[in-house]
């Protein structure tokens, strides 16, 4: 496990995903910098609505390994990101989009992702 799976990423990483309806509200700024604690490496953009982690890479093949290793986790969660990755570089972006802002679900998949090898 690397070492970013801290206990409190492995701890948010075993929530639950559940399903968030369109009406959910999404989450405060001061809620979203609380959860982002968890997690390190990753950030706010400066309107609180996405959350961002960018990884560096040795090279194209360990780029493309790492996207296809968190397209499978998305795909199980149900919960996406959105990625743009080239050589030596995977950037990722979190957002419910029905909501369009941040939801506990995001932290939960971000958090699932910091378990995968890197």
């Amino acid at each position: 496990m690397p070492a970013s799976a801290t206990p409190l990423v492995t701890a948010l990483a075993r929530e639950v995903i559940a399903p968030c309806p369109r009406n959910s509200p999404a989450l405060m700024r001061a809620e979203a910098e609380t959860l982002l604690a968890s997690l390190p490496n990753w950030t706010l953009s400066p309107d609180g609505t996405l959350l961002l982690r960018s990884y560096v890479l040795p090279d194209f093949a360990n780029a493309y390994a790492l996207v296809e290793r968190i397209a499978a986790l998305a795909e199980a969660a149900d919960h996406h990101p959105d990625i743009a990755f080239g050589w030596g570089y995977v950037r990722l972006t979190l957002q419910t989009h029905a909501i369009g802002g941040l939801h506990r679900n995001d932290f939960i998949m971000a958090a699932r992702i910091e378990t995968l090898p890197h």
